[in-house]
């Protein structure tokens, strides 16, 4: 039927189905795209396993994509039509506190419920949202259209590349620093890869030796290290003897459990800073050890989403080649197949996912 596409909707845990939709109907200064890719990322498969702050079921999910404008509505240029596009993300027109202090990226009307808020609020539809799903509707003035040679598997991960400069910068790096990134999946890669750029010497820990691989292949990581726990992370790290043995300057935490907070600031040296910046479940705690924190004067930040500078930052790293996401993309699969796609990347085999609608 030509007035209809398929989506992907996560009607619970894990359980996603691909059904039959309206295509979405324009009206005055919109653009209709036609998806050609939506990646997978560790948030994507968080929500796919466990639901979103705010979210009911079903919705419809997937934030990296790119894709071709293929119709257009009244008052917008027929010229865009068979641009390569991606989503502007940040509307910057809000009047919240936080926007007009200079903190966008914790916009009051943006701001993720916690579960008590929930239960007073009043559930929306989301069935219509997302981007894995053949076709996307987007409002003309927020929209970046792509050069020609900016690849779209590139471009699809702007905002994912936004959200790592945001979270990099909110830590001091200097030349010559030394920066521990716990977790070599393409968060932590794409961290591994922007501390260089700022000057720093990195290493990557795991317990995965095909993503350590990866990170030593594509150039985010300079010493990658295989350890299970932290006992075993010390004594690895001891080997290097960074800063005469003290540790690294940075450690950035990028998976997103307890234990792992807790370890980057174990690792840590004298004086250093610490970003948690992989999110945990809600609910969950960490117990830090006060006379350490107090009296080596730990430093410690955490990152969430990003700012409209992020985003200028991010675009431009990636559209002068200085980034390169298409790099983490580890297979392809078309749409009927996401299931296998979210569950390979949840399972951390490869690193992520192009569903191609």
């Amino acid at each position: 039927m030509p007035n209809m596409m398929k989506a992907a909707l996560c009607y619970g845990p894990m359980d996603v189905r691909i059904v039959e939709q309206p295509k979405p109907l324009l009206g005055e200064g919109e653009v209709l795209a036609r998806v050609k890719l939506c990646m997978t990322s560790g948030t994507t498969v968080k929500q796919y396993a466990r639901g979103y702050p705010g979210w009911t079921y079903p919705f419809g999910w997937g934030y990296e994509w790119a894709g071709i404008i293929e119709e257009v509505g009244q008052g917008v240029s027929t010229s865009l039509i068979g641009k390569k596009v991606i989503p502007s993300y940040y509307r910057g027109d809000c009047k919240c506190w936080f926007c007009k202090h200079g903190q966008p990226n914790l916009c009051a009307n943006m701001r993720l419920p916690r579960a008590e808020e929930l239960k007073i609020q009043k559930p929306r539809n989301l069935e219509g949202e997302g981007a894995f799903r053949e076709y996307v509707k987007l409002r003309a003035d927020r929209i970046q259209i792509l050069p020609e040679s900016l690849s779209l598997e590139d471009a699809a991960s702007v905002p994912t590349v936004a959200v790592v400069v945001h979270g990099n910068y909110n830590v001091d790096i200097n030349p010559n620093d030394t920066v521990l990134i716990i977790g070599a999946g393409g968060i932590g890669q794409l961290h591994g890869l922007i501390s260089k750029l700022r000057g720093a010497q990195t290493i990557i820990i795991d317990r995965n030796q095909e993503r350590l691989d990866s990170a030593k292949k594509n150039g985010a990581a300079d010493w990658i290290l295989n350890a299970g726990t932290t006992e075993e992370a010390k004594s690895k790290l001891k080997e290097l003897n960074i800063n005469e043995g003290w540790g690294p300057d940075v450690v950035i935490e990028a998976i997103g459990q307890p234990s792992t907070w807790e370890e980057a600031i174990e690792l840590v040296r004298r004086g250093g800073q610490v970003l948690e910046y992989g999110g945990c479940k809600e609910g969950t705690t960490i117990t830090v050890d006060t006379y350490r924190l107090h009296y080596d004067e730990i430093k410690i930040v955490s990152s969430t989403t990003l700012s409209p500078i992020d985003v200028t930052i991010g675009y431009d790293l990636v559209l002068k080649g200085l980034i390169r996401p298409s790099i983490f993309i580890s297979g392809y699969y078309p749409l009927e197949d996401i299931k296998t796609a979210l569950d390979n990347t949840m399972n951390q085999k490869g690193l992520r996912y192009a569903v191609v609608p």
